[in-house]
């Protein structure tokens, strides 16, 4: 190949690795690598701290977990003979002059070219990168750190820092880790100003609803059309034993065009795509913008880090460049579709890698219970599509496919009733109409479904608090504490019924396991407590505990449309109720929404302006006025931020006990990872009089 053709296979992937699987997570990485190889690339790019897997958390405090890092790290270099012309960058901890940085570290034909510390740390909502890892404050100056002789490496030191690597064909490629990207002052600007043909970041981004598409055209593709360059993007993928789910979507881009990207949701535990690129449209593109090579004029000259070996050759003469995806929007779900793949997809990893055989959920027959039920049924969906895809393609097969040591079947609705078990727990106080939702939607998704009273064990309980105290709480009494106990024990009962039936219900069909209990409750019920400590919000995982019922309703429209599942009209038509009181003419008298003084779409609103919003009662009530104040006097917002408050206050205590819940949005009150606040609260009596006086001062300026 002459030195003016400058084409270069390139490859990214996603991997499904898992926190401190460092065996597996190498197997997984070596995989990706051979496929990268076969299909000609010259560099591979794995995500961020792919060795360990990302969310180790605090054992990375742990020196185990640096040395395991790095005894893998050497396998792979040794591994990478195999692959003599393929580039490897992927990513692990390494500690320099005592300190730990979160690196990239990449690699090629037996030697470790270069370890590129991370710059930029992620501190926010469920990011804690400080708390494990320091930045690297050095722009483009690097060190020769002294390998540890312990491990082996055919070489006694490697550069540390940041820099640029530059191949024997004079193709220069550098280094931008997850959260730079996302800074105001992204490292890919000064990367491009250096002449850098390809920029590599490998990522841990996890999914919350609508951030991928604004990763993906506004960061990436909008970063790579302002400075020109190839870059190539691969994130992590599925749940790596945490509660957040990272979504993949692993790309390459080139000058603002979306080339390669692999799908956002699939479930297997690697994919690769690769592209070729001509790498002489970078210059031509960056010649164009007389601004930029004046800025890059000004800069200091880099000295790169020069390695043996080409990254251009191997195409032939006739192969052309991939083409940009036009249809980019195609790739794209809007963050409500995105229900309908996320928690779905992080069911799947989380099941098989718990090692349990299905999930159990008590089906109440309302809107919360059901939209877990649909997601189960959706996971089933998409496990089984998978499989039947691969199996029309290339006739492949992965991990992700198998259960408990089996393969899955193509037919959902035979594996939806293997691993849900679903049953309605109706007492005194239940509607025939959610009877009929649950049993219909039972049979539309096939959970093995069953239906039962719980009064007599309601009554036996009763019966025992009475020998003990001497009277029997009444719903009549204008105690309403007798009225709260009968509701709770109501709720609490359902819990240890779901933990019986999630133990036993395998053993009555003959059949090994156990079942993971799901919660259903939402993120707004979850924010203010409107439900019962220990009830059925008490399980194993929560899929929508960060998910608001305003979102929760269009997510069920959409099963209902697409997915076919029909009982699910009776269910979104229903007034959400906890039917823990007695019926008024056989009728529903109890409703959340009246219960809790607020509507769903209004506690959506509050619940964002609270977090990431960051406002108070009295920044609350200040701009409720601005978007409420068209709708609602000025005394009734007043009470509703009131309202809102004072049930957050006392009832905060909840979510230190919360069942961990899916992250899907960043204003979820998850006390363990995202919303770290008191949860014993003084009464906000300053903060609600100061509301007052605000309010006092606008009726008077307006009169």
């Amino acid at each position: 190949m002459n030195q003016w053709d400058r084409r270069c296979r390139v490859a990214t992937c996603t991997v499904n690795n898992w926190a401190l699987d460092f065996k597996g997570n190498y197997e997984r990485i070596v995989k990706t690598c051979e496929e990268a190889a076969a299909l000609g690339a010259r560099i591979r790019l794995g995500p961020e701290l792919e060795i360990p897997g990302y969310g180790c958390a605090d054992h990375f405090f742990e020196l185990d977990t640096e040395r395991h890092s790095w005894e893998m790290l050497s396998k792979l270099v040794e591994k990478s003979k195999k692959w003599p012309n393929l580039l490897v960058v992927t990513g692990l901890p390494t500690r320099f002059r005592g300190l730990l940085y979160n690196c990239a570290a990449a690699l090629r034909n037996g030697k470790l070219l270069f370890i590129r510390a991370k710059m930029g740390l992620a501190d926010d909502n469920v990011y804690r990168e400080s708390r494990w890892f320091v930045k690297w404050t050095e722009t483009f100056k690097h060190y020769q750190m002294p390998l540890n002789s312990d491990i082996h490496f055919d070489q006694e030191t490697v550069p540390f820092g940041d820099g640029i690597l530059e191949s024997s064909d004079n193709v220069r490629i550098g280094f931008e880790i997850c959260e730079e990207l996302w800074s105001a002052r992204s490292t890919n600007v000064r990367l491009a100003e250096q002449g850098v043909d390809i920029m590599c970041n490998g990522s841990g981004s996890h999914h919350i609803l609508g951030k991928s598409n604004y990763r993906i055209n506004q960061l990436i593709l909008g970063s790579s059309a302002k400075v020109g360059g190839v870059y190539l993007y691969a994130n992590q993928r599925g749940c790596d034993g945490d509660r957040v789910y990272y979504d993949g979507a692993s790309s390459v881009a080139q000058n603002g065009d979306l080339l390669a990207q692999i799908h956002q949701f699939d479930i297997e535990d690697t994919s690769v795509v690769s592209a070729v690129v001509d790498l002489s449209d970078n210059q031509c593109f960056r010649h164009m913008k007389s601004s930029d090579r004046g800025n890059a004029s000004d800069q200091v000259t880099v000295v790169p880090i020069r390695f043996d070996g080409k990254m251009t050759g191997g195409i032939k003469y006739n192969e052309k460049s991939t083409a940009p995806i036009h249809n980019v929007e195609d790739l794209q779900l809007s963050p409500i579709a995105e229900l309908c793949h996320g928690p779905p997809a992080y069911l799947w990893t989380y099941l098989r890698r718990s090692g349990m055989a299905g999930y159990f959920i008590p089906l109440s027959g309302g809107q919360d219970s059901s939209a877990v039920a649909a997601m189960v049924r959706l996971m089933c969906e998409k496990v089984c599509g998978a499989i039947k895809r691969r199996r029309e393609t290339d006739g492949g097969d992965d991990p992700a496919y198998y259960l408990g040591g089996k393969k899955v079947g193509e037919d959902p609705a035979e594996l939806c009733n293997q691993v849900l078990f679903t049953c309605y727990m109706a007492s005194e106080h239940s509607s025939d109409e959610t009877r009929q939702c649950a049993e219909g939607l039972a049979k539309n998704v096939n959970s093995s479904h069953c239906g039962i009273f719980i009064d007599t064990i309601v009554t036996s309980i009763l019966k025992v608090f009475n020998v003990a105290y001497g009277f029997m709480p009444s719903f009549q009494s204008p105690d309403n504490r007798e009225t709260m106990a009968l509701q709770n024990i109501q709720a609490r009962i359902r819990m240890v019924l779901s933990y019986l039936f999630a133990q036993l219900a395998l053993v009555s069909h003959k059949r090994p396991g156990g079942l993971l209990v799901l919660g259903t409750a939402n993120v707004d019920e979850s924010l203010v407590g409107y439900l019962t400590k220990y009830d059925c919000s008490s399980a194993d995982i929560n899929p929508i505990g960060s998910v608001s019922k305003r979102d929760l309703r269009q997510f069920l429209e959409i099963a209902y449309e697409k997915y076919g599942m029909a009982a699910l009209r009776c269910v979104i038509d229903s007034t959400p109720t906890a039917e823990l009181k007695p019926l008024v003419d056989g009728k529903v008298a109890q409703t959340d929404e009246a219960e809790i003084g607020l509507t769903y779409d209004e506690l959506s609103v509050i619940g964002r302006l609270r977090k990431p919003g960051g406002m108070g009662p009295y920044g609350m009530f200040l701009k409720l006025l601005q978007l409420w104040g068209d709708k609602y006097s000025i005394d009734e917002i007043e009470e509703k931020v009131n309202k809102f408050f004072w049930r957050y206050r006392v009832n905060r205590h909840k979510a230190t006990v919360s069942t961990p819940a899916i992250h899907a949005e960043n204003y979820s009150p998850d006390d363990h990872r995202n919303d770290h606040r008191p949860f014993l609260y003084p009464d906000f009596s300053y903060q609600f009089e100061r509301i007052r006086e605000k309010v006092v001062e606008l009726k008077k300026n307006s009169t």
